[in-house]
């Protein structure tokens, strides 16, 4: 091979392992950025009693978990962290489904969340859980007192750029003619939270 050919395969060798380097690098740290989703956390329904709803006892393991900070409930009047709760990893795909397309997708299967409604000094006022699935929907505020909000919530911490989480209760429904629940949570999290507050 003669000089100049051999300068110019050199650089090109050298181009495509800059190449090669800098998409392995990028999927890297594109990997390490979702990996910070990962939160194992455990969600428990035993139905006692209901004209609707399959009696019995469920559960849910899941391994990821999503923050966003948002004004959608109450036709925007309060704001609130909706973490969400999911049993499979979060992608890049699903990030782009929960940020664009309210987590759509990523809804179909269990889940559950917790929607801590603040103030505005960003105490939390009240607490909603979410439980979902097959065939069963659960909706119950499992904290709206301040008795309740430092029993269960009280370890908290909310900076605008990361929730700091950690809870551990349960929530028994009040005796009533149509329906008798339980539910129950244990989560620990400190993960980024991504506003998506609408003007």
């Amino acid at each position: 091979m003669r000089p100049r050919a051999s300068i110019v395969f050199a650089r090109l060798f050298s181009g495509a392992l800059y190449f090669l380097s800098a998409t392995v690098d990028s999927f890297s740290q594109t990997k390490s950025d979702l990996e910070q989703f990962r939160t194992k956390a455990v969600f428990q329904l035993a139905i006692h009693k209901s004209a609707v709803l399959k009696l019995g006892d469920s559960k849910l393991v899941t391994e990821s978990v999503f923050v966003t900070r948002t004004n959608k409930f109450f036709g925007g009047r309060i704001n609130a962290l909706l973490i969400q709760f999911f049993t499979r990893p979060i992608t890049a795909e699903a990030q782009a489904d929960i940020l664009k397309n309210d987590a759509k997708e990523m809804t179909k299967g269990d889940y559950a969340a917790l929607v801590l409604f603040l103030d505005q000094q960003n105490h939390i006022s009240q607490i909603n859980l979410t439980y979902v699935v097959p065939g069963i929907t659960v909706v119950r505020t499992v904290a709206s007192t301040s008795e309740d909000i430092r029993k269960y919530f009280s370890d908290y911490h909310f900076d605008h750029e990361r929730l700091r989480l950690k809870s551990k209760g349960s929530y028994n429904e009040p005796e009533s003619q149509d329906e008798e629940i339980s539910l129950s949570w244990d989560v620990d999290l400190d993960v980024p939270v991504f506003d998506v507050m609408k003007k």
